[in-house]
């Protein structure tokens, strides 16, 4: 969109040839009298007129570009269009302008008839080696000794990288929404997937098939939910990266195996992933959602730098050794075209990408920087155009830690499952077939249920429950509100809840998470893992 303004600025420069050869700005100096002089001698004597003029003779404006003369240009204006010289500049300029310049040219004259002393326009004009360059240009009229304008001052400012920067921006708010909606899917997914995958199990478990092909068919269900299961979760957790610790002890080749099934759909129709993984265990200290996330980023980055459709000729390696005691190496090396020299010294740069317009917004690289920067290592990119790239990342290494156990053991569970007897359990979820899932698994407890946030504040009152089963997003009353209200009453029960989460796909979700002590378990759950967690939770309100 074009704006006209009518603003006082001061004096134009003057006509000085060693001033206009060391002005960095990109200025134009136009001789105007010629297309003036052309339009009054068509009988031209205000704006109106003018207007119909150009509207009947198409020719007229063509006219007018022909007879301005440029007088001088600078040494910005000579490196913004890429010529060789001022002469070659001056000389171009004209045949420069785009379609769209040249009708901003014609405002330009508009505003000449108007005597308006500045214009200020954003239009496009083209470089000599025909890129196309978006631009901001303010117009100054100069007057001659008759008080006419017979001059102009085209000062010109490139804005070809400030509109690519609100678009990159703006693809990256898109991507945002993406990620938020995506996660939000992946929530609704896992709540059918719960029941869906536990049903499959228990008829896997039970070899109750009517006929071998029956069991065949039920393995198969059950593997492809399992599949399902896994890479849900695997979103889940690349996306919460605040749900879990900030250092913990790594299994790197596990999150490699995690991230190239997650890039699966990106690399299965463009090459052949090779693991090549030293043998024995791999660990390094960090948060595995950002160490997750740089290598998703940079398999990502591999498989799209190849064109699809010819898997069996490309392939995309994935190497993790030890270097030495202290550090391990990971490298994501791929068959494509490569990075040109000129492109890979600003490849860590924001929004640089060799991505086409659309696909990327250069910013994966420098965040996997930072990244990696804050675990105290090192990111380097090699690559030569015509053989490929290799994206190298060291890390410090990490003894393998015990891992804590977040479930009571097997036998303490039972004696303590002994010394209890049943359980009193409310269990709150607004999706009814999970209610069931759970109150059949729980058979030996004594197991309330109810699909309504408000229900179960009211149960709450009513009852003395050992634990509280709680989805955490439900319509109108969620599992916050829920907490709440069981915080506020005389005697607050919120210590006795376990969250049940498909994932805490908003900001206000994860912020409640962190915030309190309560255990959690994710869908879709393993139902004997669940009656662990319940006495867990037990013996934390109630120890024994």
């Amino acid at each position: 969109m074009v704006r006209l303004i009518r603003q006082s600025k001061a004096p134009a420069p003057e006509r000085n040839d060693r001033v206009w050869e060391l002005l960095p700005s990109a200025l134009w100096d136009l001789d105007f009298r010629g297309p003036l002089e052309w339009i009054e001698a068509q009988g031209c004597h205000d704006a109106d007129a003018f207007k119909a003029l150009v509207r009947n003779e198409p020719g007229a404006l063509t006219e007018c570009l022909n007879r301005t003369r440029i007088h001088h240009v600078s040494a910005g204006a000579v490196s913004l269009v890429g010529a060789a010289s001022a002469e070659e500049c001056i000389r171009r300029s004209l045949e420069l302008l785009t379609a769209e310049s040249k009708a901003d040219f014609l405002r330009v004259l508009m505003a000449a008839f108007r005597r308006e002393r500045d214009v200020y326009l954003e239009t496009a004009i083209m470089t000599c080696s025909r890129e196309p360059r978006d631009v901001r240009v303010h117009w100054r009229f100069v007057e001659g000794d008759d008080g006419r304008f017979e001059r102009a001052i085209a000062s010109v400012v490139d804005m070809t990288a400030e509109h690519e920067l609100q678009q990159r921006l703006l693809l990256a708010e898109r991507m945002s929404a993406i990620g938020t909606l995506t996660a939000s899917i992946i929530h609704e997914i896992k709540n059918p997937l719960t029941f869906v995958w536990n049903h499959l199990r228990s008829l896997q478990d039970s070899g109750e098939a009517s006929s071998s092909e029956a069991a065949e068919l039920v393995h198969e269900a059950y593997e492809g939910a399992e599949r399902i299961r896994v890479i849900a979760n695997e979103i889940t957790s690349l996306s919460h990266g605040g749900d879990g610790p900030e250092v913990e002890t790594v299994n790197l080749k596990q999150v490699l195996d995690s991230v190239i099934r997650m890039a699966q759909p990106e690399m299965q129709h463009r090459a052949t992933v090779v693991r090549e993984y030293e043998e024995g265990s791999l660990y390094i200290r960090g948060s595995r959602t950002r160490v997750s996330q740089v290598f998703l980023n940079l398999i990502v980055n591999a498989a799209q730098a190849i064109d699809p459709g010819d898997r069996m000729q490309n392939t995309i390696t994935i190497r993790a050794r030890s270097t030495d005691k202290d550090r391990v190496c990971v490298e994501v090396q791929d068959t494509g075209p490569g990075i040109s020299s000129q492109l890979l010294r600003r490849i860590f740069d924001p929004f640089v990408t060799t991505k086409p317009a659309g696909r990327g917004t250069g910013l994966g690289l420098s965040i996997c920087r930072r990244i990696v920067h804050s675990l105290e290592g090192t990111i380097e990119i090699q690559s030569h155009p015509g053989q490929g790239t290799v994206a190298r990342v060291v890390l410090p290494r990490a003894a393998r830690a015990q891992r804590p156990l977040t479930v009571p053991p097997p036998s303490m569970s039972a004696i303590r499952r002994a010394a209890r007897g049943k359980l009193s359990v409310l269990v709150v979820d607004d999706e009814p077939v999970i209610a069931r899932l759970i109150q059949k698994a729980l058979v030996d407890h004594d197991v309330t249920t109810t699909h309504d946030g408000r229900e179960a504040v009211a149960l709450m009152g009513q009852n003395a429950y050992d634990v509280i089963l709680c989805d955490l997003i439900m319509p109108e009353m969620t599992g916050m509100d829920v907490y709440r209200a069981a915080l506020q009453r005389a005697t607050p029960v919120n210590e006795r809840i376990v969250f049940m989460t498909g994932g805490a796909f908003t900001q206000r979700a994860r912020d409640f998470l962190q915030s309190v002590p309560n255990l959690r378990i994710e869908k879709p759950f393993d139902l004997n893992h669940l009656e662990r967690t319940i006495y867990e939770a037990a013996d934390i309100v109630d120890p024994k």
